[in-house]
């Protein structure tokens, strides 16, 4: 009898035991889920986080070939007739450097081993583009230093035309005062003159200046050695 308790109490003692470590267990399975959740949740919010983003750049992207795409047919309306039939120029280089140009090309067009060879061969098609682009950026910087030289040569022209009409412009003479014009005799160099609206004005004028030829000498007469004869009513004139 009491070899059969002590045997059901290590039965019993056996399975508290292992009771515990199936508790322990669960407790440990349960942890590991609730983090296992948590991580899910936390990539599945980076996840819409990021494909939220992503639609945003996609979208900004066809945007923005659209608006390359309506440029590129505005651009083309202001194209000359050269530059729609050979929209690319011919190249300006050297036989040497049209060999190294193709030197250039054959390693390119080899297998990359670094990233960014990599990442410069696939945008190795837009070079048409680029070309066209430095083309129109030459012209238009040439066109804007063209345009400052001209604006700096119509700067010039005004200031010599001003200077021009400056030296030929007459200096306005302020009208007489209203006492003078209403004297009743008139000073010497004035006239009267009729202005707008009938009304009579005073008219000044310079006083000229006398020559030499035209001022009076003051000094006496000279007596002529010879005076001529005066002749009288009666007499008469002798033959020499």
């Amino acid at each position: 009898m009491a070899a059969h308790l002590r045997e059901s109490q290590e039965q019993n003692r056996r399975g508290r035991e292992e009771k515990e470590k199936a508790l322990r267990r669960l407790q440990e399975l349960k942890a590991e889920m609730n983090q296992a959740r948590a991580k899910a949740h936390g990539s599945l919010a980076r996840l819409t986080v990021q494909s939220n983003a992503a639609l945003t750049a996609l979208a900004r992207v066809v945007e923005k070939g659209q608006r390359v795409l309506r440029l590129a047919e505005l651009c083309r309306r202001l194209e000359s007739e050269e530059e729609k039939v050979l929209p690319f120029y011919p190249s300006s280089l050297e036989e040497e450097e049209e060999e190294e140009q193709r030197d250039a090309r054959r390693v390119l067009e080899e297998p990359p081993d670094e990233p960014l060879a990599q990442a410069l061969g696939d945008y190795v098609g837009l070079e048409r583009f680029w070309q066209r682009f430095n083309k129109a950026k030459l012209e238009a910087l040439a066109l804007a230093r063209q345009r400052a030289a001209l604006s700096r040569r119509n700067q010039r022209l005004r200031e010599l035309l001003r200077q021009y009409l400056g030296g030929i412009s007459v200096p306005h003479t302020p009208p007489p005062s209203s006492s003078t014009a209403t004297t009743g005799a008139a000073a010497p160099g004035t006239g009267p003159a009729l202005g707008e609206g009938g009304h009579v004005h005073q008219v000044v004028r310079a006083p000229c200046t006398p020559t030499p030829a035209q001022t009076p000498s003051l000094a006496p007469p000279v007596p002529a050695e010879n005076p001529p004869l005066q002749s009288r009513p009666g007499d008469t004139a002798e033959m020499p």
